[in-house]
C-alpha cells in the first residue's frame, strides 16, 4: 500500500523550500562574478594587445633594418631611384611576419646632395588593429575607434663612406728581421698584408658608382726620417728663401758686414735678414737666395759633374708645427719645410758621416771645420754620394700621395710603392705619423684629401711599427763626437743645436714632462711624448687612428712602453666593444706577430667597411 501526501502537506513543503532558499547564501558570489567578467576580459585583451603590439613593432623594425642595409648596398650600384625603392619594399615585406604587408606603408628617403648626410632613411607606418579595439567598435556600434592611431618607425643606414687611408709603415732596419712565427722577413710580411688590404677595399669600392674617388690610399714609409719626394724641391711650401729658423743652424753664416767668399767673384752675403749669392762668378744665379738647395746644386766633382742631389727627406719643423698639419706660410717662417742636409763631419775614421774633404785643414776646432761653407765649393775627386753624404739618414722610399685605388693605374701605383719598400735606419714613429696625417689634409703640402668638414668621408691613419722610438747619441753608434754634436744627424737635426726662438733643442720641444737629458733613453721618452701629443692633435682634427704593434715583446720595457702609447693613441671602434669591458668601445689597436699580421690587416679591412645601421 502506497501513502500519498495530501495537498496541504505539499503546500507546506513548498513554503519551507522557499524559506530555505531565501536563507541560503551559497550563491551570492555569482552576481559578483557576473559583474567582474567585463573588466577581466578587458585586462586580458589589453595584455594580449600590448604583447602583440611589441611583437609587431619589433618585426617591423627588424624588417626596416634589413631593407635599409640591402638598399644601402644596392644604392652604390643602381642609379634609378624608383628601382631601389621597389627593391627596398620587397625586402621589407619579405621580412614581415607579425603583420600583413598591405597594412603597412613603406617609404624611403635618399641623400639630398653631397653636402647632406650620406645616409638612407627607410620608414614604415601602420595601424595596429587590437582585440580591444574590435570589441569597442562592436559594443559602441562603430562609434568608438580605439585603433585610429598610426605607429611610425624608421631605420637610418649610413652609406659606405668615401675613405682616405694613410698607411704609415715602419721601414727601419729591424724590419729586415724574420717575423715571429714566420720564415719571412717582417718587411715582406708587411708588403703582403698591406697589398691585400688595399686590394680588398679597392674591390669593394669598384662597385660604387655614386661617389668620386671613393677609396684613396697614401703610403708613408718611415724610418728615422720621411722622404716626401725630390720632385717637390721647387714647391713654394719648401723653404726656398731660407726663412725658417732651422735652415742654417748647422753652418757658420755671413754677417751684415762680413760676406763669405766661396770662389772667384762668388760671395754669400747677408742682407735684409736673408742670404744671397752675390758676384759675377755666380753667372745667372747672381742675386739668388742662398739655401741648402744651393749646396746640393753647387757641389761638383773634379770631373765637373754634380756630386749628388736632394733625395727628398725633410727636417721636422720646430715647436708644435713639427707635430701638426698646419699649412706652411712664408710669412710664418716656422711653418716652412726645410730639406735635410747632413753636414760633412771631420776627417777621421771615427766620424760617422765624413763625405767631403775639408778646406786644407785650416780650422781652429772640429766644430768650425764641420760648420764651414767654403769647403763645399772645392771640387772633390769622387764619383758621387755613397752610404754617407748630405742625404745621410734619408733611407726610405718617397711618400705616395692620396691615390684612387678604384682605377687600375691608381691601384698599380699604390701596390708598386708598397713593393719597393726597403728596411734601413732608425725609428721615428711620430715623424711618420705626422706625414701620414698631412697626406690626408686638403692643405699644403698635399691637397688630395677632401675638406675635413665634408660629410660622409673618413680620414684614417694606420700606423705600424716593430720597435720603440729611437734617436742616438753620437758615441753610442761607435763615433767619436769631436764636434760636440751630441747626437747623430737625422730629421730632428743634431740634439746639440737649439733652434733660434726656442729654449730647448727640437727633440725636447713638445715633449711634455720629459727632462732635457741627452742620452738614448731620454731621447726615446721625448719621441714618445711627441707621439702622444701628436695623437691628441690628429684626433682633434677628426682623424681616425689605427695602430699596430708588430712583434713587440712584453718582457722588454721599451717595447712595453711602445705598446702602451700605441694603444693609447688609437681611436675607439665605432662598431666593436672591448671583450674585457663590454660597456666600452674597443680600441683600434692590434698587438700582433709576424705570423698573425695578415689576419690583423683583414680585421682592419673589416673595420673600414663601415656600412651599418646607425639609428
Amino acid at each position: 500500500m502506497r501513502c500519498v501526501k495530501s495537498s496541504k502537506q505539499r503546500s507546506g513543503s513548498f513554503s519551507a523550500l522557499i524559506k530555505r532558499f531565501r536563507r541560503n547564501q551559497t550563491g551570492a558570489i555569482t552576481p559578483l562574478f557576473a559583474l567582474m567578467i567585463p573588466p577581466i576580459l578587458l585586462a586580458m585583451m589589453l595584455a594580449i594587445d600590448a604583447a602583440n603590439l611589441m611583437r609587431v613593432r619589433g618585426n617591423v623594425q627588424s624588417s626596416l633594418d634589413a631593407a635599409g642595409l640591402a638598399v644601402g648596398k644596392r644604392f652604390t650600384v643602381v642609379s634609378e631611384e624608383n628601382q631601389i625603392r621597389e627593391f627596398g619594399k620587397k625586402i621589407f615585406e619579405a621580412n614581415l611576419r607579425a603583420i600583413e604587408p598591405e597594412r603597412t606603408k613603406f617609404t624611403l628617403d635618399f641623400p639630398k646632395g653631397r653636402d647632406s648626410d650620406q645616409q638612407i632613411v627607410v620608414n614604415a607606418s601602420f595601424r595596429y588593429i587590437s582585440f580591444f579595439g574590435r570589441a569597442a567598435k562592436t559594443v559602441t556600434n562603430d562609434r568608438v575607434d580605439w585603433d585610429k592611431y598610426t605607429f611610425s618607425m624608421s631605420a637610418t643606414v649610413r652609406l659606405k663612406n668615401t675613405l682616405e687611408v694613410a698607411l704609415v709603415l715602419d721601414n727601419s732596419g729591424s724590419m729586415a728581421e724574420r717575423g715571429s712565427g714566420s720564415g719571412l722577413k717582417r718587411i715582406d710580411l708587411l708588403k703582403q698584408a698591406s697589398a691585400q688590404l688595399v686590394d680588398k677595399l679597392a674591390d669593394q669600392a669598384k662597385l660604387i658608382t655614386h661617389l668620386e674617388n671613393p677609396v684613396q690610399f697614401s703610403l708613408v714609409p718611415f724610418a728615422a726620417s720621411v722622404n716626401i719626394g725630390p720632385e717637390n724641391q721647387t714647391q713654394l711650401w719648401m723653404d726656398q728663401t731660407g726663412v725658417s729658423p732651422v735652415h742654417y743652424e748647422n753652418f757658420t753664416m755671413p754677417t751684415a758686414n762680413n760676406p763669405i767668399n766661396v770662389g772667384r767673384n762668388k760671395n754669400i752675403v747677408y742682407r735684409d735678414n736673408v742670404y744671397f749669392k752675390e758676384g759675377s762668378g755666380w753667372g745667372s744665379e747672381n742675386g739668388h737666395h742662398f739655401t741648402r738647395f744651393s749646396l746640393y746644386n753647387d757641389m761638383q766633382t773634379t770631373r765637373g759633374r754634380a756630386y749628388t742631389s736632394w733625395k727628398g727627406c725633410v727636417e721636422a719643423r720646430p715647436g708644435e708645427y713639427g707635430i701638426n698639419a698646419d699649412r706652411p706660410k712664408i710669412d710664418d717662417p716656422d711653418t716652412m719645410y726645410v730639406p735635410m742636409f747632413a753636414p760633412d763631419e771631420y776627417d777621421s775614421s771615427r766620424s760617422l758621416n765624413h763625405w767631403w774633404s775639408d778646406n786644407g785643414g785650416r780650422y781652429d776646432s772640429y766644430q768650425t771645420m764641420q760648420r764651414d761653407l767654403k769647403k763645399y765649393y772645392i771640387a772633390q775627386n769622387t764619383s758621387g754620394e755613397g752610404t754617407t753624404g748630405p742625404n745621410y739618414s734619408c733611407t726610405t722610399t718617397p711618400i705616395t700621395t692620396l691615390t684612387d685605388v678604384t682605377t687600375d693605374n691608381g691601384l698599380r701605383t699604390v701596390k708598386n710603392a708598397i713593393a719597393k719598400m726597403q728596411p734601413d735606419g732608425g725609428t721615428n714613429v711620430p715623424e711618420g705619423m705626422v706625414w701620414g696625417w698631412r697626406t690626408l689634409i686638403q692643405n699644403s703640402p698635399f691637397t688630395g684629401g677632401r675638406a675635413t668638414s665634408e660629410r660622409g668621408n673618413d680620414k684614417v691613419v694606420i700606423v705600424l711599427t716593430d720597435g720603440a722610438n729611437t734617436y742616438y747619441r753620437y758615441n753610442s753608434l761607435g763615433g767619436t763626437d769631436n764636434a760636440n754634436n751630441i747626437s747623430t744627424y737625422s730629421s730632428l737635426g743634431y740634439t746639440a743645436v737649439r733652434t733660434t726662438g726656442y729654449d730647448r733643442t727640437r727633440i725636447f720641444q713638445e715633449a711634455r714632462g720629459v727632462s732635457n737629458v741627452h742620452d738614448n733613453a731620454y731621447y726615446t721618452e721625448a719621441l714618445n711624448a711627441r707621439f702622444k701629443r701628436l695623437c691628441e692633435l690628429a684626433k682633434q682634427d677628426k682623424i681616425m687612428v689605427m695602430t699596430v704593434a708588430l712583434d713587440l715583446r712584453q718582457n722588454l720595457a721599451a717595447d712595453r712602453k711602445q705598446m702602451e702609447i700605441m694603444k693609447e693613441c688609437a681611436s675607439d671602434s665605432r662598431v666593436r666593444f672591448d671583450p674585457a669591458a663590454p660597456t666600452k668601445r674597443a680600441k683600434l689597436f692590434w698587438n700582433t706577430t709576424g705570423s698573425e699580421l695578415e689576419q690583423t690587416f683583414r680585421e682592419i679591412a673589416d673595420e673600414l667597411s663601415n656600412l651599418r645601421v646607425v639609428r
